[in-house]
C-alpha cells in the first residue's frame, strides 16, 4: 500500500484530473438517462444546457491535462 506521505505531487494531479473527467462523463450519462422519461417541455433545455456545461468542462480538463503533460 503506498502511503500519502510518498506520492508525488504530479500523481495527485493526474488522479484529481482523471477523477473529475470520469464524474463529468458520468454527469452527462445521468442527464440523458433523466432526459428520455421526462419530456417535458421546460426541463429538456435545462438538461441540456447542463450537459453541454459538462462538456466544456471535460473539454477543459483535456485541455489542462495536455499542458501539464498528464496523458
Amino acid at each position: 500500500m503506498i502511503q500519502l506521505s510518498n506520492l508525488r505531487q504530479e500523481d495527485m494531479l493526474s488522479f484529481y484530473f482523471y477523477r473529475s473527467l470520469e464524474l463529468e462523463e458520468l454527469l452527462i450519462k445521468k442527464y440523458d438517462m433523466v432526459k428520455k422519461p421526462a419530456k417535458g417541455k421546460n426541463l429538456e433545455p435545462i438538461l441540456q444546457d447542463f450537459k453541454k456545461n459538462s462538456s466544456e468542462h471535460i473539454k477543459d480538463l483535456r485541455e489542462k491535462m495536455s499542458l501539464l503533460g498528464i496523458q
